[in-house]
């Protein structure tokens, strides 16, 4: 599988998880408030119902999403904007970080 199916499939993931309403804790619905080890649980989840990754995709802390011997995937989550739709502060802080 190349690049771009990785991209889309992880893109429709997280499409998914959106439209799903469910909402994290006691945030709005969607997926803009999950943190990342339970979004990443989520992708992996709908991809592993995919036809391409049946049951192989595999989230780790390094890299995040693991599709053995094809792709090793790291996910940054970018939110300049918090729940309360004010600027969160230092948030492109956590672009750069390991």
């Amino acid at each position: 599988m190349n690049l771009e199916e990785v991209v889309d499939d992880n893109l429709d993931a997280l499409l998914s998880v959106d439209a799903s309403r469910v909402p994290f804790k006691e945030f709005q619905p969607g997926e803009g408030p999950y943190r990342e080890p339970q979004l990443l649980k989520l992708i992996a989840d709908y991809l592993n119902r995919l036809p391409n990754y049946p049951n192989r995709v595999i989230t780790k802390r390094t890299p995040d999403l693991l599709i053995p011997n094809e792709w090793a995937i790291e996910f940054k989550i970018t939110r300049p904007f918090g729940d309360n739709g004010k600027e969160a502060e230092d948030w492109s802080v956590n672009l750069l970080h390991p």
